[in-house]
């Protein structure tokens, strides 16, 4: 498909979103990279209609690239709500991999799947779960301090916030922002974000046939939030999570960096290991948080002043663990790495024993 050259992939699961030249279509996708000059390559795709109503037709199907089914572009606080200080549609967010589950129920309605990974998660949250601030909470007696933070509170008050997603396992999404709000929009939204939170309940009988809960009730069923004149060949702009930040951790300092995605086989606690750039260790013994089997992954940010030229990289496995079978097997590994935004050839690495495994990128003078 045409796409164009400016096209950048955001957040660490490599995501875009490009309208169609009819203005009609888009296409959401999942761990996409620049592998070249003007080439790219994404693990996942999902190509509908920007005039849908956002939710799939058949369980198992995708709107978009959302772990729940559901389109990027659905419940995204666009700067123009911000300007307004108006979001006048209900919310995407998403919640901890510790909170989302159960395997007997993964997701519920509007969401049309989990990605098949709820088994690995710790909670009882299903995914599609409506979450409101209750009607009678006063909002300006719960301590939200920016014109913003109202906004977001009163647009979970009127029609409350869809589980679209998971994030990391401690990390909670209030909202996806569109990438032109500015600095100070985003600031405010942080700001108030524990009030709010504080104050959330979960609608218990949102159903297809009961949306939000039936009745005359203030919150309403999810509209996906689409661009209002799409631009031919212009990649519309990627959400911005309002949580926790990413990169999860930031090791050593300097103008280049290397990103990692790490993850884990956790087995009588959680794998660590060490990252080295030329040979010399860059921070200390990390921990990995996120379960490979959850295809979720730890977004880790080396930092440096690497010059022109080739620089090998480490990563060593220092605690492995080995319980007789696969399921009882502490593992490490390197989903994929990008420097400076481009993917990384060879960064994909297993480690199953201790000890260090290497991969190369090159730095280029600019």
């Amino acid at each position: 498909m045409r796409t164009p050259t400016d096209l950048q992939f955001k957040t660490g699961d490599g995501w875009a979103i490009i309208v169609s030249e009819d203005g009609q279509h888009y296409v959401e996708t999942w761990l996409g990279a620049k592998t070249g000059t003007n080439a790219y390559h994404a693990t996942y795709l999902a190509e509908n209609t920007v005039t849908g109503d956002g939710i799939a037709n058949t369980p198992g199907a995708h709107e978009g690239i959302r772990a729940a089914g559901m389109s990027l572009m659905g419940g995204l606080v666009q700067k123009s709500d911000l300007d307004s200080l108006s979001i006048d549609h209900a919310v995407a967010m998403a919640i901890a991999t510790t909170q989302a589950g159960t395997s007997s129920t993964p997701y519920v309605w509007p969401a049309t799947t989990a990605d098949s990974y709820t088994g690995n998660y710790a909670g009882s949250i299903p995914l599609g779960s409506l979450f409101a601030i209750p009607k009678d909470v006063d909002l300006t007696k719960i301590g939200i301090t920016t014109p913003e933070g109202m906004a977001l509170a009163k647009a979970y008050q009127n029609y409350g916030g869809y589980v679209t997603d998971t994030a990391g396992p401690n990390t909670l999404q209030l909202a996806y922002v569109e990438q032109g709000a500015n600095q100070s929009q985003v600031d405010n939204l942080f700001k108030d974000m524990n009030a709010i939170r504080s104050h959330l309940e979960l609608v218990t009988n949102n159903t297809a046939a009961t949306p939000a809960g039936g009745g005359d009730h203030p919150v309403t069923a999810p509209t996906p939030t689409a661009p209002a004149t799409p631009t031919p060949t212009t990649p519309a702009p990627a959400p911005a999570p309002i949580g926790t930040a990413q990169p999860s951790v930031t090791l050593g300092s300097g103008s280049d960096q290397l990103l990692l995605k790490v993850s884990q086989d956790a087995y009588h606690g959680n794998a660590q290991y060490t990252v080295s750039v030329d040979g010399k260790q860059i921070g200390g013994v990390q921990t990995a948080q996120s379960l490979h089997s959850s295809g979720q992954s730890d977004l880790i940010s080396v930092r440096g002043d690497w010059g022109q030229g080739n620089h090998d990289v480490a990563i060593k496995f220092v605690n492995d663990d080995w319980g007789g079978s696969a399921a009882r097997d502490r593992n490490l590994y390197l989903d994929s790495a990008t420097y400076h935004g481009d993917a990384v050839p060879g960064a994909h690495l297993t480690l199953e024993k201790d000890g260090a495994q290497h991969f190369t990128f090159h730095d280029y003078l600019v």
